[in-house]
């Protein structure tokens, strides 16, 4: 029997490709088996593809702000802004409580991401994804501007990694604070859209390479922790949010990232264990994003 694919040799082996969406069984020689391996593992180590427009297309980067530059982030005003009045209301709320004899109560309540504040592409859940904001260097700022307006930005923290994915429920005071509190949490939506629009058109190498960085480690990282695949979804959502990723949507990647168990490993684990799921884990990964890579339409916009 000659080989399936170049048709000249005697067939030695049988091996598994997928055609057409369909995994088929080929008997072939021995040099054609090992060249689809080859090709096998070059299509899953590449986070980009390697035909058609803006291949090879390259862009300077620019900087953001100059030497001696000492202004304050846009985006402290801007929280300030929205948060405009709520100092005076808290005092004088706490005057009242003083007057009375009784000292104010601060109960401390989750702000909800609700549609018609915030958008399905900073959306998660209930909570806010601030990976635009972290990638240009602002996130650090927005966090002392809310921390002034006595708001809170809590993360998720998993096997070492604090801030797992920059996604983040907003706290606040609760009672007659709300409501403006809420115009923050809408501000703070929207100063993370804003920061996208930079990545996209100030400094787009810097987007791309947390994106390509990310595919490289999941197409072939040998062991995966739970917390460590949650930060690694976050830059890659944004590019399913964009339309951006060949191999997933937004809703694909959504559902992998609420399946991330964030819970606290115990300490009891053996090593070995822990290491046999950190193993499957990443095994998992790697056939999962073996085809998913950035497209053409990202190519075109910023590598």
């Amino acid at each position: 029997m000659k080989c399936e694919l170049c048709h000249n040799k005697e067939a030695e082996t049988a091996i598994q490709i997928v055609k057409d969406g369909r995994e088929e069984e080929l008997y072939v020689c021995n040099d054609c088996a090992n060249g689809e391996r080859i090709k096998r593992q070059k299509k899953s180590q590449r986070t980009r593809k390697t035909d058609g427009p803006g291949q090879g297309v390259s862009m300077p980067v620019p900087r953001i702000g100059g030497p001696g530059e000492n202004k304050p982030p846009p985006i402290i005003e801007a929280l300030m802004d929205a948060f405009s009045g709520i100092v005076t209301d808290m005092a004088s709320t706490g005057k009242r409580g003083s007057q009375s004899g009784e000292p104010a109560k601060k109960k401390k309540a989750y702000l909800t991401a609700n549609s018609s504040a915030v958008g399905t592409a900073v959306k998660f859940g209930d909570a806010l994804h601030l990976e635009g904001l972290f990638l240009i260097g602002e996130l650090e700022s927005a966090r002392r501007a809310l921390d002034a307006l006595e708001l809170q930005l809590e993360g998720f923290a998993a096997d070492g990694i604090s801030d797992a994915g920059h996604i983040y429920r907003v706290k606040y005071s609760g009672g007659q604070n709300g409501p403006k509190a809420l115009r923050v949490f809408a501000s703070l939506a929207e100063q993370e859209v804003n920061a996208r629009v930079r990545l996209f058109t100030e400094t787009p190498r810097v987007l791309g390479d947390a994106m390509c960085r990310a595919l490289a480690v999941l197409k072939n990282c040998r062991l995966l922790s739970p917390g460590e695949l949650f930060d690694l979804l976050s830059p890659l959502r944004i590019a399913a949010v964009e339309n951006m990723l060949d191999g997933m949507t937004l809703k694909q990647m959504d559902k992998l990232l609420m399946s991330v168990d964030l819970s606290p490993r115990g300490e009891n684990v053996p090593t070995e264990e822990r290491d046999r799921l950190d193993a499957e884990r990443a095994d998992e990964m790697n056939k999962r994003f073996e085809d998913v890579v950035l497209n053409e339409r990202a190519e075109e916009r910023f590598l």
